[in-house]
């Protein structure tokens, strides 16, 4: 059950991660138009870490995948 349930939560963040990154890459711009170079570095480094988060979501899919299918 707690695969499954850890299988869910990455492909939600797998699906859900790419838009949010696109939100923070926009709002890293917006304040580095409006002179707040603080919070576009915040909104970067959310971004980063976020891209992060997404590429170790893909790894726990891939291993789940690979466990459901190995012989055993």
């Amino acid at each position: 059950m707690l695969d499954v349930v850890t299988a869910l939560l990455a492909l939600l963040v797998f699906l859900i991660g790419p838009h949010w990154l696109l939100d923070c890459i926009r709002q890293a711009e917006f304040s580095d138009t409006t002179g707040e170079p603080l919070s576009g570095l915040t909104w970067t480094l959310a971004a980063v870490l976020g891209a992060y988060l997404i590429g170790l979501a893909f790894l726990v899919l891939v291993i789940t995948a690979v466990r459901q299918t190995a012989p055993t």
